[in-house]
């Protein structure tokens, strides 16, 4: 059910937003056809067979990003501690 709206020529020629109806309230016949009523349902044979497939592939799957991580950040930080050398080494003969 829609609310009327509560609308002038007037107002919607001014320019306006056009005023709402705040008030509205849902019919009894709205309110139970609604899934709020339906209990929410969980597939636990999906959860359990994906967890038993990706359990053991995750394990080998995290060892490998760690390492790649590790590697990455290495020869990224590397740059940074040659120059923190260099300027230790310049400020030392200085």
């Amino acid at each position: 059910m829609k609310p009327t709206l509560q609308v002038s020529p007037s107002q919607n020629a001014s320019g306006g937003f056009p005023l709402t109806d705040y008030s509205f309230q849902a019919t009894t016949e709205a309110q139970t056809s609604s899934s709020a009523d339906l209990p929410a349902t969980k597939s636990p044979a999906l959860h359990k067979l994906s967890s038993e497939f990706f359990g053991t592939e995750m394990s080998r799957d995290y060892v490998t990003q760690f390492l790649l991580f590790t590697i990455i950040g290495g020869i990224s930080a590397w740059p940074i501690i040659s120059m923190l050398l260099a300027v230790t080494r310049l400020l030392k003969n200085y």
